[in-house]
């Protein structure tokens, strides 16, 4: 069994997650919703979300299931080598919001 490299992912997991505990905070205090984005938008810019999002492709998906509400990935190489399933509750950083799309900075996985 290969020790050494279960060790390594679990500093690597735990390091992220010590990293992301303070955006983490911050997104579960302000509990922003797609609506509130986009209506609202440039006064979130740069803020964090806690989503559950469908991922369409590495490039696009959308928001709490509905297709209505398109996201748009500032970083599609990192969302498709880290998103494993369809469906998953990410943190991200609000980009822009454009024509009723937001683009998000995704930033992993708390």
């Amino acid at each position: 069994m290969p020790w050494g490299s279960i060790r390594d992912g679990y500093r690597e997991r735990r390091a992220e997650r010590e990293f992301l505990a303070p955006i983490f905070a911050e997104a579960r205090r302000d509990r922003l919703t797609f609506p509130q984005v986009v209506v609202t938008y440039p006064a979130y810019a740069g803020k964090p979300v806690y989503w559950d999002v469908t991922v369409a492709s590495s490039s696009t998906s959308y928001a709490e299931g509905r297709p209505a509400w398109p996201i748009v990935w500032t970083n599609p190489d990192r969302v498709k080598a880290r998103l494993s399933s369809s469906q998953e509750r990410v943190l991200a950083r609000v980009a822009a919001v454009r024509d009723d799309v937001v683009y998000l900075d995704y930033l992993g996985r708390p």
